[in-house]
């Protein structure tokens, strides 16, 4: 087996799961519309814990587009297709993602 694992940077729209560690970005790619969907790394999770002292609240995320890290890990398996697998580790310009007390009720 032959993997290959770099990071990109990518600007759109993040929907976040928390309790299933998913994501779905919304992008554009080379002009045309594109979706990753993947998994959140361990770190970045642990930031959408309501309890943690930086927290993120992800119903805040969607809200505007977002400059977001991906991780790629390109799978090559013998007698296989090869397959890419995505991991969100990182989201820039989170300064307006408060914890969830802080939503105004109008926003949700």
């Amino acid at each position: 087996m032959l993997m290959n694992e770099h990071g990109n940077e990518y600007i759109g729209t993040v929907f976040v799961l928390p309790e299933s560690r998913s994501f779905e970005l919304k992008t554009t790619w080379h002009g045309a519309p594109h979706t990753v969907t993947g998994t959140i790394s361990q770190q970045l999770a642990a930031r959408f814990d309501d309890h943690a002292p930086d927290a993120l609240d992800p119903r805040r995320l969607a809200l505007r587009p977002r400059r977001v890290e991906v991780m790629t890990r390109e799978i090559h398996e013998r007698h296989r297709a090869p397959r890419k697998v995505y991991c969100l580790t990182r989201v820039f310009d989170t300064e307006d993602l408060g914890t969830p007390e802080s939503i105004p009720a109008a926003a949700i």
